[in-house]
C-alpha cells in the first residue's frame, strides 16, 4: 500500500470563460485535427480532437484592442473577427497575427466562408455583407465586393457548400437570398413579428441568429422565438416550422451527408432534426417535399424533430459535427462511418464531447467533459516550501502551511496556514503565456526566481526577504547577455510557450520551435537550439532535456552540449507528460499509453516491455488525458490526470487484462494504486517521501462562479 501525509489546498480559483464560438479543421496532410475555441476573455485555445481532445495551447490576445468574437478555419489559416470590426488572420505554425484589416460597415456580427474561392463574407452593423478575399500567401484581405446594403445589421450568414454565388443573410425579421455575382439580394424571406404583452405595440421583433443551407437550397434558420424553421430558398416558402426551445436558438450545425441538424440556445437544450423517410405518401407531404428541391425518388422524405440533449446547465452558443475519430482498436470497432462527434460549447465554460449514430439507432453517449483548467500543465509550481499559482494578468507566491499534528479529538491542526506572500502583475494588463520558478537556499537566507513569459516578452523577478523578520523585496532582472557577449532584453524574447528552471539554468520554449538555454548569475543566454517545427512540451533534468511536437516525436538533448542524443520511436498519439529519473525518461500519451526509456542503452526499459505494454483494459477505457507524471526515491510513478491520482510500482506483475482497477482500489498485491478522492485535480507533487502537496478545483467552486441560468420547471417543484 502507498500511505502519504497529503497538503491539501483549496486556494487556486481560476477566472471561467464561456465559450463563445468553435471552428474546427481537419488537416489534409497530417492525421491531427484542431479544433478552435473562442473564448469571452478573447484567447483562442487549441484542442487536437484526435489526439482525445488534448489542449495543445492558448493563444492570448496581443493587443487590448482586439475583442474577437467569432473564429473560423479557412484553408490552414485561422481568421477571427468581432465587435471591434477587425478581421484578424494567424500564422498556422506559431499563431502570430499574419495580416488584419478593419471592415467597411463597423462591428462584424457574422462570418462565414467559401473554401473553393478562399473567400469570406461579414455581415456588419450597419447592414453591409461584405466578402473579402484572403492572398495565397496570406499577407493581406482585399475587399472583393459589397453584396448588398440593408437596413437593419446582419445577425447571421451561410454560405452555399458548392455555389459560391448563393449566400444567404439573417438580419431583424427577414432572410435574405443574396447573388454574389449580382450583388444584390434576389429572394427576401419574411419571418414577421411575435406577439408580446411586454411591447405596446403588441409585436416584438423576431432576430435570425443562427442559418443552415444544403446543397438542394433548403435553409434553416434560428430565431429568438425558439422556433427552427425549414425554408425553400428558390421560392421563399415556409417548409416546415419547429418550437424546438424556450428561448433564442443561438446556434446551429449540418452534418456532412445533410441529413441531420443540431440546433441548441438560450434554453442549453440540444435538439435533433432529421430527414427521415415517410410511412405514408399523402398529397399534403408530396406537395411540400417537391418544394424543396428533393428529387421525386425522396419525395416521402421529411424533416422532423427526433431527440433533445441535456447536458449543458447554461446557453450553448456554438456547436460543431465532425466524424468520429475515436474507435479504440482495443475495442475492435473499425466501423465509423455510421458514428459522429457532436462538440458543443457555452457560458458554462465547458466543451462536452457526445458520441453520436447516424441512423439514430442508439441513444446519444455524453463521450467527455473538456475543462481547460485541468489540461492546464504550467500554471501552478512548487519549489521547496512555496507554491506559485499563474493567473491572467498577475502570479501569486504563497507559502505551504506546517502540520501541528493531532488536538485532543484526534483532528488534524495547522500550526502555521498557507500565506500569499507576494503578487507580482503584468505590465499594461498584458496576458500571461506560462511562468517557472526556482528557489535557492543560502545560509542567511532563501531567495526565489520567478519567470513569467506573457504576450509582451519574458521578465526575470528575484524575491528576497521571505524570512518574517525580513523586508521583502521584489527585484527585477531585465537584460541578459547573448553569445556574442551583447547586452540584451529579456522582452525581446516572444511567444514563450513554456519555461523551465534547473540548477542554475533557465530554459525558454518559444512558439517557433527554438529552445533559448540560459544560464544565471547573471543570465547568460548559452545557446538556441532549433527543435522539431511544432515542438509543444518541454522537460529538463540534470543530464538531459527532452521535447515533445504534436505528431509524437520525442527528442533528448544533453544538457551539458545540448547536442541532439536520441529520438523515441514515433507513437500515434502526442506525448502529454514526461519525467526524468538519472538516466530513465517516462512518457504519457494521449491515448493514456506509458512507456518508459532508458536513455543509456537506447531502447524501451525491461519493465516497459513486460508491464507497460500489458495494461489493463479500464485503464485505456478513462478518457481524461494524463497531464503530468512523475517517480519518487523508491521508484514509484506516479500518474495524474483530472480526475485520479494513480501510483504504478515497478518489478511487479500487472494485473490481468479485465482486471477493474478504478472500482477496486483496496487490492494490495497490485502493482496499480488509485486515489479516487480529489476532483477536479489540478496539480500534485511529492514534498519529502511521505508527502505530497495537492491541489484541487472543488465542482462545487465551478458552479459558484457561473452566472445564473434560465430557470427551468422541475418535475414536482
Amino acid at each position: 500500500m502507498c500511505d502519504f501525509l497529503v497538503h491539501r489546498t483549496h486556494l487556486y480559483k481560476p477566472r471561467l470563460s464561456s465559450i463563445l464560438s468553435l471552428s474546427h479543421h481537419q488537416h489534409s496532410s497530417s492525421p491531427n485535427h484542431l479544433l478552435a475555441v473562442l473564448r469571452s476573455d478573447h484567447s483562442i485555445e487549441l484542442w487536437n480532437s484526435h489526439d482525445s481532445f488534448t489542449l495543445e495551447r492558448t493563444i492570448q490576445p496581443r493587443n487590448a484592442s482586439h475583442s474577437p468574437e467569432l473564429i473560423i478555419w479557412l484553408d490552414k489559416y485561422l481568421i477571427t473577427a468581432g465587435l471591434d470590426g477587425q478581421l484578424i488572420a494567424y500564422d498556422p505554425i506559431t499563431y502570430d497575427i499574419l495580416t488584419s484589416c478593419h471592415a467597411a460597415g463597423g462591428a462584424i456580427w457574422s462570418i462565414a466562408k467559401h473554401e473553393t474561392t478562399r473567400r469570406i463574407a461579414v455581415g456588419t452593423e450597419t447592414g453591409h455583407v461584405n466578402i473579402y478575399q484572403l492572398d495565397e500567401d496570406a499577407s493581406q484581405f482585399s475587399l472583393a465586393t459589397s453584396v448588398c446594403k440593408q437596413a437593419a445589421r446582419i445577425v447571421s450568414l451561410a454560405w452555399h457548400t458548392t455555389d459560391d454565388d448563393f449566400l444567404v443573410a439573417g438580419s431583424i425579421n427577414r432572410i435574405y437570398i443574396c447573388s454574389t455575382r449580382q450583388k444584390r439580394a434576389i429572394q427576401q424571406i419574411n419571418v414577421g413579428k411575435l406577439s408580446s404583452t411586454s411591447n405596446r405595440r403588441g409585436q416584438k421583433d423576431t432576430i435570425i441568429w443562427c442559418l443552415a443551407v444544403t446543397d438542394d437550397y433548403t435553409v434553416f434558420s434560428g430565431d429568438s422565438s425558439g422556433r427552427t424553421c425549414v425554408w425553400d430558398a428558390v421560392y421563399g416558402t415556409l417548409i416546415r416550422s419547429f418550437q424546438t426551445h424556450r428561448a433564442d436558438v443561438l446556434c446551429m450545425t449540418l452534418s456532412s451527408d445533410e441529413q441531420t441538424l443540431f440546433c441548441s440556445g438560450v434554453d442549453s437544450v440540444i435538439v435533433r432534426i432529421e430527414l427521415v423517410s415517410g410511412k405514408s405518401t399523402t398529397n399534403s407531404t408530396t406537395t411540400t417535399t417537391m418544394t424543396t428541391g428533393v428529387s421525386t425518388t425522396d419525395s416521402t422524405k421529411q424533416w422532423i424533430k427526433t431527440i433533445s440533449i441535456h447536458s449543458h446547465s447554461h446557453d450553448v452558443r456554438s456547436l460543431a459535427l465532425i466524424p468520429s475519430r475515436f474507435a479504440s482498436q482495443r475495442n475492435k470497432e473499425h466501423n465509423l462511418s455510421n458514428k459522429l462527434m457532436l462538440i458543443s460549447g457555452g457560458l458554462d465554460a465547458r466543451l462536452l464531447v457526445h458520441d453520436i449514430v447516424r441512423d439514430n439507432s442508439k441513444p446519444p453517449v455524453l463521450w467527455r467533459k473538456c475543462f481547460n483548467f485541468t489540461q492546464h500543465r504550467n500554471k501552478i509550481h512548487q519549489k521547496g516550501n512555496y507554491f506559485l499559482f499563474q493567473y491572467r494578468d498577475y502570479v501569486e507566491l504563497w507559502s505551504i502551511g506546517k502540520d501541528g499534528g493531532l488536538n485532543e479529538n484526534g483532528e488534524d491542526i495547522l500550526e502555521r496556514a498557507p500565506k500569499n506572500l507576494v503578487q507580482i502583475k503584468t505590465r499594461h494588463q498584458a496576458r500571461i503565456d506560462t511562468v517557472a520558478m526556482a528557489v535557492k537556499k543560502t545560509k542567511d537566507e532563501e531567495k526565489v526566481t520567478i519567470a513569467i513569459g506573457d504576450t509582451i516578452g519574458l521578465h526575470v523577478y528575484v524575491v528576497q526577504g521571505l524570512d518574517p523578520q525580513s523586508q521583502l523585496s521584489v527585484t527585477p532582472v531585465n537584460t541578459y547577455v547573448d553569445e556574442q557577449n551583447v547586452e540584451q532584453s529579456f522582452a525581446s524574447i516572444k511567444n514563450i510557450l513554456q519555461l523551465r528552471f534547473q540548477s542554475a539554468s533557465l530554459f525558454a520554449l518559444t512558439s517557433r520551435s527554438q529552445l533559448y538555454c540560459f544560464s544565471s548569475s547573471p543570465y547568460k543566454l548559452n545557446r538556441i537550439i532549433s527543435c522539431i517545427p511544432s515542438t509543444l512540451r518541454l522537460e529538463v533534468s540534470p543530464k538531459y532535456l527532452a521535447t515533445a511536437d504534436r505528431y509524437g516525436h520525442v527528442t533528448i538533448y544533453l544538457n551539458s552540449t545540448y547536442q541532439l542524443l536520441t529520438q523515441l520511436p514515433q507513437e500515434t498519439y502526442q506525448c502529454t507528460a514526461m519525467s526524468f529519473l538519472a538516466d530513465r525518461l517516462a512518457c504519457a500519451y494521449a491515448d493514456r499509453t506509458l512507456i518508459e526509456y532508458d536513455i543509456q542503452q537506447n531502447e524501451y526499459s525491461d519493465w516497459t516491455r513486460k508491464y507497460l505494454k500489458r495494461m489493463p483494459l479500464q485503464w485505456f477505457s478513462e478518457r481524461s488525458p494524463i497531464i503530468n507524471l512523475f517517480y519518487d526515491t523508491k521508484e514509484k510513478l506516479f500518474v495524474i490526470d483530472s480526475t485520479y491520482l494513480s501510483i504504478i510500482e515497478r518489478g511487479k506483475k500487472m494485473p490481468g487484462t479485465y482486471t477493474k482497477i478504478f472500482s477496486n482500489t483496496n487490492q494490495t498485491n497490485s502493482p496499480i494504486h488509485v486515489c479516487k478522492q480529489f476532483k477536479y485535480l489540478l496539480h500534485v507533487t511529492l514534498l519529502s517521501s511521505s508527502q505530497l502537496f495537492v491541489v484541487e478545483l472543488l465542482p462545487s467552486v465551478v458552479e459558484q462562479c457561473l452566472p445564473p441560468a434560465l430557470k427551468r420547471k422541475r418535475f414536482g417543484t
